[in-house]
């Protein structure tokens, strides 16, 4: 073998060996083998045990992991929490017999921690899995590897300092900072003004209970999607958002208006109308609304496979969908509208009928308002829908456009 074939052939060995692990191992070890925290009487863990984990990231912190392990022989690690900074994601994993596993990174909550802030890592074991969450969100879930009951010991490790941790057991997660709060809807409801003075033919009839009324033109972008007032500068609401409602405050002839921009390259987003906050317990859902984008070969958005759902009684119900042309549009500022009528959530957008959700559970037990995904949120309202007068159907009015024009 000549030798620049061996080269070729001992680069491709530690190439793959790379791949497969071998040399991962260094990831996992620290120069300062002392843990800045410890603790190894945690006694039994059981399903609402709760950790949180609180401190401060060094202003040189490359990364800093969280251990909950088996006080066995080789101190096996059934939860290994590792936020690396340099590559901005949370590596999770398992060690058994001094073998690390296969690592999962992939979260919806965007990376949050910063060099020199403090933070908050809370862990609650379910009998399914762990859930992390993040300053007060939820991060991400972790299905058990090995048994967490033999669970005995726990380590932060890295560079981090002013380390404490808070052991409890809870009956809801996760545990809430000030700023992941629920922020107060706006409720834009004028009881007084239920109906206003037009005729059906001046709507734009629809085969639904609620019409539409077309707005001015110069209103609309070359594309038909509404002109957002909001800069490019404007950060808007912080995603995930969770929106909180006085209770009874969707019922018939109200509708949730959600302003925003879909991001460039959209795989999904999806708006739970619930009863709640927690992620644990499992909240009931009243309206689960989820368009999955899909791609064209030449990598152009089509159109969406819209998912509706409600979950209620443990479980989810049989899922509705159906791929619709939604008027989403990468890049574009949209303006969504869930109707309540008598029987069914109805849902517009840029002014046109969507779709429809049959009522599984009664809107007026939602209290929160959750979205999550590819989009930029501007605003959420819940406003009243004026009656046409001496007629039994309702105008939907787009939230971009004001009275003046």
């Amino acid at each position: 073998m000549c030798l620049r074939a061996f080269c070729r052939k001992l680069f491709c060995c530690c190439h793959q060996a790379k791949k497969g692990g071998l040399n991962e191992a260094t990831f996992y070890e620290y120069t300062d083998v002392l843990p800045k925290y410890r603790n190894d009487q945690l006694g039994k863990l059981r399903e609402g045990v709760s950790f949180t984990i609180t401190g401060r990231l060094a202003l040189t912190c490359e990364r800093f992991s969280i251990n909950l392990a088996h006080n066995n022989e080789k101190k096996d690690v059934a939860l290994h929490i590792n936020p690396r900074l340099p590559q901005n994601y949370i590596v999770r994993n398992t060690k058994v017999q001094d073998i690390w596993g296969r690592e999962e990174v992939a979260s919806a909550l965007p990376f949050v921690l910063h060099r020199g802030d403090n933070f908050s890592i809370q862990v609650l074991v379910t009998d399914a899995c762990y859930m992390i969450s993040v300053n007060g969100q939820h991060f991400a879930e972790y299905a058990h590897r090995i048994p967490y009951q033999d669970v005995r010991v726990l380590e932060v490790k890295g560079d981090v300092d002013n380390v404490e941790m808070q052991q409890s057991l809870v009956l809801s997660y996760p545990q809430r900072t000030p700023a992941s709060e629920a922020k107060n809807i706006e409720l834009r409801l004028n009881e007084g003004v239920d109906e206003i003075d037009a005729s059906v033919e001046e709507a734009v009839n629809i085969p639904q209970e609620w019409c539409l009324i077309s707005a001015p033109s110069k209103h609309l972008s070359d594309e038909g999607s509404p002109k957002s007032s909001h800069s490019a500068g404007d950060l808007g609401l912080t995603l995930p958002y969770y929106g909180a409602l006085p209770p009874n405050s969707l019922c018939e002839g109200r509708c949730l208006k959600i302003e925003g921009r879909v991001r460039l390259l959209p795989h999904s987003f999806y708006i739970n109308l619930q009863e709640g906050q927690d992620i644990w317990p499992h909240p009931v859902i009243a309206f689960h609304l989820n368009p999955r984008f899909s791609r064209s070969g030449g990598g152009a958005i089509g159109k969406a496979v819209v998912c509706r759902n409600a979950w209620e009684n443990g479980q989810w119900g049989e899922e509705e969908r159906s791929e619709l042309d939604t008027n989403f549009r990468p890049g574009r500022t949209f303006s969504l509208a869930i109707v309540c009528t008598k029987e069914s959530f109805e849902v517009y957008v840029n002014r046109q009928y969507l779709t429809e959700f049959k009522y599984k559970v009664s809107p007026e037990r939602v209290n929160t308002i959750y979205i999550q995904g590819d989009v930029k949120l501007w605003n959420v309202t819940v406003e009243q829908n004026p009656m046409i007068r001496g007629k039994n159907v309702r105008i939907y009015h787009n939230p971009v456009y004001s009275e003046e024009y």
